[in-house]
C-alpha cells in the first residue's frame, strides 16, 4: 500500500507525461502508451509543435525533439542568431523502438514502425518500417507482416522447446499467451480453460477479442501444438 502511494506521488506515469504535453499545446491522441516514462525524453520547450497519433507505442529511452539548439554553434562563429522551428508529427498506430531519436521536424505517417536505435529525420509515408542512422525505409508494412507470419509458428515451437529445456516440463497454454492465436480453439470454454488473456497495452481489448474469434488457429488445439513441438524436438 505504501509503495503504491509513493509511486503515485513521485513516479511519473505515461498518462502524466501525456497530460502535461497536452496542457502545453501538444496534439495527443487516445490510447497512447509510453512504456517507461522516466527514461523517455519528450521535448517540452515548444509542445505545440508536437503531434502524437492514437494507439502509438513509445518504448524505453526514446527521445522526441521539437527544437535544435545546435544553431548556437553558428551564432558563435557568425555572430548572428538564426531561429529554428518545425513541427514534429507521429501518426496513428506507430511503434517507436528502444533508444530511437526523432529529430525536430520529423514527420511519420500512420502505421510506421521505427527500429530500435534509429535516428529519424525527414518525412515518411504511411505503412512502412524504418531503421538506421539516418533512418531509411527498409520494407513496407505488408512485407513485414508477411515475414512475421512465416516466422511465428517456428518461433512458437522454439519458445516451447526452450521452456522445456529450462524447466523440465512443457509450458501451460497461459504461459504461451503471446502465441494464443496459433493453438486456441475459438470456443469460450476452452479459452477459459487455457487461461488465455486478451489485455493489450494501448489497444482496444474488444477489438483484439473480435479479431481472435474471427480467425482460425494453425493447430487444432494445444495438445496438437505440443505434439508438433515434440516431433520437432526429436529432429
Amino acid at each position: 500500500m505504501i509503495k503504491q502511494i509513493i509511486r503515485k506521488l513521485f513516479i511519473e506515469t505515461s498518462d502524466d507525461k501525456l497530460r502535461k504535453l497536452s496542457e502545453g499545446g501538444a496534439k495527443v491522441g487516445k490510447k497512447i502508451i509510453i512504456y517507461d516514462p522516466k527514461s523517455v525524453v519528450i521535448d517540452n520547450s515548444r509542445p505545440w509543435l508536437l503531434s502524437i497519433g492514437s494507439y502509438t507505442k513509445i518504448t524505453h529511452g526514446v527521445i522526441i525533439l521539437t527544437h535544435d539548439y545546435s544553431l548556437s554553434v553558428l551564432r558563435r562563429v557568425y555572430g548572428e542568431w538564426i531561429g529554428e522551428g518545425a513541427e514534429t508529427v507521429i501518426g496513428e498506430n506507430c511503434f517507436i523502438g528502444v533508444n530511437s531519436v526523432l529529430l525536430m521536424g520529423t514527420q511519420l505517417g500512420n502505421n510506421v514502425i521505427v527500429g530500435a536505435g534509429s535516428v529519424v529525420h525527414g518525412k515518411f509515408p504511411d505503412n512502412v518500417v524504418i531503421a538506421g542512422n539516418p533512418a531509411k525505409i527498409i520494407c513496407t508494412l505488408e512485407e513485414h507482416y508477411n515475414n512475421r507470419k512465416k516466422k511465428t509458428t517456428h518461433e512458437a515451437i522454439m519458445c516451447a522447446k526452450k521452456y522445456y529445456e529450462r524447466f523440465g516440463r512443457w509450458p501451460k497454454p497461459s504461459e504461451m499467451n503471446g502465441f494464443k492465436f496459433l493453438f486456441t480453439p475459438r470456443e469460450k470454454e476452452v479459452v477459459n480453460e487455457y487461461g488465455i488473456k486478451f489485455a493489450c497495452n494501448g489497444d482496444e481489448t474488444d477489438e483484439v477479442i473480435e479479431q481472435f474469434y474471427n480467425s482460425k488457429p494453425v493447430w487444432e488445439n494445444y495438445d496438437a501444438f505440443l505434439k508438433s513441438v515434440r516431433e520437432k524436438k526429436e529432429d
